[in-house]
């Protein structure tokens, strides 16, 4: 039960001119634009990471690069920002970020893989804002979990009852702070990101989906990840 909630947690630019002046420096934008992300291990990790692309629940290489004195560099560019995933030669560590056209970096310790430090990328400031405050949440199961446990072994059906009841209002408060929070950030691709993760939850909520996704910024509805609500409930 409380693996299926936090999987939950974790089930990530368009302008127009048309005077010479601005039409230039659109040109000369556009071969500019693109993503620079500097890697920074504190200690051995691997030889080699690569680089993927997290599409729906697939994930698609994209390239790799050779960890020279603890330092990795990917360059590249990207139509719109999603997520991706950094993993390793012969290490079972994976960090999920998002990669934006930016010059960011990202630093591990393979002490604590899950807890990269991004610096330069608000994408990836905003989505760490949206998980710090989910795992607080999540931390109530910390709680709950002993108990659900030991109800379990003594075949307390009461006390399960209680615990069930319990989770089932964390939930409600995980979804209802998710639906918020793309609320409050209707212009920001992380917003799209979050919403199309209720895609792949046990029971979709398709009204409140499609009234948030309304409430996304033209440019976010664009996105990969807004698409693929678009798609999954015909929206105009």
């Amino acid at each position: 039960m409380k693996k299926i909630l936090f999987a939950c947690l974790y089930s990530f630019i368009i302008f127009s001119c048309n005077s010479p002046v601005s039409q230039l420096k659109k040109e000369t934008d556009s071969k500019n634009k693109g993503f620079v992300l500097n890697g920074s291990v504190k200690t051995f990790l691997s030889d080699k990471v690569y680089l993927s692309k997290i599409v729906e629940n697939e994930i698609q290489p994209i390239d790799s690069a050779i960890i020279k004195n603890n330092n990795f560099v990917f360059t590249g560019k990207v139509n719109y920002p999603e997520r991706f995933a950094l993993s390793f030669e012969n290490s079972s560590a994976e960090i999920i970020l998002i990669i934006e056209n930016a010059n960011f970096e990202i630093l591990l310790d393979p002490s604590q893989p899950n807890e990269p430090v991004i610096k330069g990328s608000e994408l990836n400031a905003k989505l760490e804002e949206y998980k710090l405050a989910s795992k607080n949440i999540f931390k109530k199961i910390d709680y709950l979990f002993p108990k659900f446990q030991k109800a379990r072994l003594e075949n307390d059906v009461k006390k399960l009852n209680e615990i069930g009841n319990e989770l089932k209002k964390i939930e409600t408060e995980f979804t209802d702070f998710s639906f918020n929070f793309v609320k409050n950030n209707s212009d920001s691709y992380v917003a799209a990101m979050i919403l199309s993760d209720q895609l792949k939850t046990s029971s979709i909520d398709t009204v409140r989906i499609s009234n948030a996704y309304n409430q996304l910024s033209e440019a976010v509805k664009k996105s990969p990840d807004a698409q693929m609500i678009t798609a999954a409930f015909n929206l105009r």
